[in-house]
Formats: C-alpha cells, sequence, structure tokens
C-alpha cells in the first residue's frame, strides 16, 4: 500500500512542463484533496533546481475530481530568481481544471530561529490506529481509505465517534507517519505530508457543533489549502499534528494545522477554508 501511495504521489512526465498522475482510491466517490496537493507538489520539484526546496504551497480546489480518469499536470515556470523560484501548476480532468497550486521554493538560508512549542500528549505507542479502530468497530471501508489504509499509520488522542457525533472543543491531536520506510527522493517527503495535511482540518470544524460530513442536507467540500515547510523532516517517523478550528461562519469553517516532529520541532503549518453550508430544502 505504502509503494502504491509513493507511486500515487509522483506523476509520470510526459513532456518537460507536463505530468500525468493515477489515483490511490480508484473505487471511491471522489478524490482526495490530499492527493492533488502531493501530485503537484512532485511536478514542481521535478522542474526547479535540486539547490532550491519548496517552502510554501498555496492551492485552490475548483472542481470534484473523478478517481476514475487520470488527472493531467501543467506546470508553468512563472520565476526563477537568485534564492526563489516559483511554480504554478493546474490539475486537470477531461481538459478542465479541478485544483490550481502556485509553489515557492528557495535556497537554504540563515536567520533567526523561533516556534510554539509542542502541546503535551499521549505518545503514540500508547494510542489505536484508526485502522485498528475501524477494524474493532467492523467500520472498516475498503473505498476510501486516506486514515484507516496499509500506507498511514494514523493515531488520534481523543478519537471522534463519527457514527455518533457530538459537540466538543474544536481541537485535534493527531500522530501521523507512513508505515514503512520512505527514500529520500527529491520532494518526496514533502508531498507525502501534503498528503497527509488534507486530512482532518473539515473534521475539526464539523465537531464544533457535533456536525457529520453524511448528516442529510450537509454539503462539504475543501474550498483552498495553504501549507508552509519550516525544515526538513521524515514522514516515516512520526509527527505530531495538532489541528484547531480558527473560525466557522458563512457556510465555510477554517481550520490550523501544526505539524511537529517528536522531539518538538515544528516542521510544517497548514491551513484550509471549507464549505460546510446546508443545501436549501427543493
Amino acid at each position: 500500500m505504502l509503494d502504491q501511495l509513493i507511486d500515487v504521489v509522483t506523476p509520470r512526465a510526459t513532456g518537460e512542463l507536463t505530468f500525468s498522475a493515477g489515483h490511490m482510491h480508484p473505487d471511491s466517490g471522489r478524490v482526495y484533496g490530499g492527493q492533488v496537493l502531493a501530485q503537484c507538489v512532485s511536478a514542481a520539484v521535478a522542474t526547479v533546481a535540486t539547490d532550491r526546496c519548496l517552502h510554501s504551497q498555496h492551492a485552490y480546489f475548483l472542481r470534484p475530481g473523478d478517481p476514475s480518469e487520470p488527472i493531467v499536470l501543467e506546470v508553468e515556470r512563472a520565476r526563477d530568481g537568485l534564492s526563489f523560484s516559483s511554480r504554478r501548476v493546474v490539475a486537470l480532468q477531461a481538459g478542465k481544471p479541478i485544483l490550481v497550486s502556485s509553489l515557492s521554493f528557495q535556497q537554504t538560508s540563515q536567520g533567526d530561529n523561533y516556534q510554539v512549542d509542542m502541546p503535551q500528549v499521549p505518545p503514540p505507542e500508547q494510542l489505536l490506529s484508526e485502522r485498528e479502530r475501524g477494524v474493532a468497530a467492523g467500520e472498516l471501508s475498503e473505498a476510501f481509505q486516506v486514515t484507516t489504509g496499509g500506507d498511514l499509520d494514523v493515531r488520534v488522542v481523543d478519537p471522534v465517534d463519527w457514527e455518533n457525533p457530538e459537540a466538543r472543543n474544536p481541537s485535534l491531536q493527531i500522530w501521523m507517519k507512513t508505515m514503512g520506510p520512505v527514500t529520500d527522493g527529491p520532494g518526496l517527503h514533502r508531498a507525502l505530508l501534503a498528503y497527509m495535511s488534507d486530512a482532518f482540518l473539515l473534521d475539526v470544524c464539523l465537531i464544533a457543533h457535533g456536525r457529520d460530513f453524511r448528516e442529510p442536507g450537509m454539503q462539504v467540500a475543501s474550498l483552498d489549502h495553504a501549507l508552509w515547510f519550516h525544515q526538513d523532516f521524515r514522514v516515516d517517523e512520526w509527527l505530531l499534528n495538532v489541528v484547531d478550528a480558527k473560525r466557522i461562519s458563512g457556510g465555510r469553517g477554517l481550520a490550523h494545522g501544526s505539524f511537529y516532529t517528536q522531539d518538538g520541532q515544528l516542521v510544517a503549518s497548514t491551513m484550509q477554508q471549507g464549505l460546510m453550508r446546508f443545501r436549501p430544502a427543493l
């Protein structure tokens, strides 16, 4: 399963600035947004000098993706400066964009250092994985296994009971890593973290009022996504993702996430705004 994930987030070059990619969950009803984010990262990395490292990604989700159709990725060399490079990647299906992404790369630089401390939480060894919880409850779906598949080990400190959701403090702490070792391919660990980063951001907004995306009349979808990389890390070692809802209004929810290593280094931050509104009755 991990080999499949690595293959999916590593698009095949079809030209100097064009790539083709498949799907991690081809039998699901929708394309997981984190998959396309990761594919855009890999496509952009393939067009940038190796002395420049990805430090940010900003993306808009434009259309639902079809998991039965391949994704075409078109890269634009927006700029190559003295120390920064910028790329724009458009992900298309049937000739129409499903996601647009801007990515920025920087040569290694030195400066001051500060970060917010990592919260104190139980270590991952004391927690069940989401896959183990799904198996125990007999609720494991084989179609859309972002957090319950055999590729990622995902352990939530205070899990959500999505069969009986209740309003609670909109904050989650999740340990995450790949199930096995990952090579040091160019940008691969960043692409895989982009894949991970799309999970739980809408969830944390839904739990503020005890909502479930399956609730009748509820429309839920990612709208935009931002990701910042602060330093190098490994996705095959435990990362703590601390996710908090920041604002829910106007049929939208805004959430923030922070990825920490086990020794407390803040290595990446993310924010996402999602649609979470009630469809008008017909």
